[in-house]
């Protein structure tokens, strides 16, 4: 389970921080892939969507995450949650650091996100109020098992995204994301389908500009061993309905 400690980014929050310079490149989304976004979710729960970012907007954000990285605010993944982090090297060794919106750069991609939440919950009615965003880089040798980002009846965290800022990515690089069927579909429970050596439904290469979204509660996933350095950026849309995530 990807649960992790959270810096939470609430709407208002992305929304006042959203004055940009006019060297920063705009990320924004097309209705089109919007559209597409959100009948695919209501039909499958998940999508593949390519062309998501600009290649002036992957390169200013891989640069923020490399100057992040230089000045050491990147830390050991662990799973769980608060008093329950654990680093557990057998089922994810990458680095992480939260976004929090403090530059131009990340405040271009925030008002992003914000768009397509505003979009999703006023087609599909999700009730999604805020979301939380990080950066995450896997060196070679590094991975995340078959996981979920959060169990059935938390409605936490509703749907992940995860944007991929890596040009010229060869397949030989690995480091791919496989997302599996949903939990539930052939009748097993959550702790058996992760368990379970099904095929992915869905393998995707981590190319610069193509994002991954899909159900948090639904779909278990999974990034194999990367062979070279991999930027990625998780995002996940919350509620904030009093109960524990």
């Amino acid at each position: 389970m990807t649960d992790l400690p959270v810096t939470e980014t609430t709407a208002s929050t992305v929304t006042s921080n959203s004055s940009l310079s006019t060297d920063v490149p705009s990320a924004q989304l097309s209705d089109q892939q919007i559209d597409l976004i959100c009948q695919s979710l209501y039909e499958t729960g998940w999508v593949v969507m390519e062309d998501s970012l600009s290649a002036e907007m992957v390169q200013a954000l891989r640069t923020d995450m490399q100057q992040r990285d230089q000045n050491q605010e990147f830390f050991k993944a662990g799973i769980g949650r608060d008093k329950e982090l654990v680093l557990r090297d057998d089922i994810r060794t990458d680095r992480i650091c939260w976004l929090d919106g403090d530059n131009p750069v990340q405040s271009s991609f925030m008002a992003m996100l914000d768009q397509l939440m505003t979009a999703v919950n006023r087609r599909l009615f999700l009730g999604m109020n805020h979301f939380e965003a990080m950066y995450a880089i896997y060196e070679p040798g590094q991975f995340y098992k078959k996981h979920l980002d959060s169990f059935r009846g938390q409605r936490n965290r509703i749907m992940t995204l995860v944007f991929y800022l890596n040009p010229n990515w060869n397949s030989a690089d690995g480091g791919q994301f496989l997302l599996f069927p949903e939990v539930g579909e052939q009748g097993q429970n959550v702790t058996d389908a992760l368990q379970l050596s099904d095929a992915p439904i869905a393998k995707v290469e981590p190319e610069a500009g193509t994002v991954a979204a899909f159900l948090s509660e639904e779909f278990p996933h999974e990034v194999i061993t990367a062979q070279a350095t991999r930027y990625s950026i998780a995002v996940w849309f919350r509620i904030n309905d009093g109960i524990p995530a």
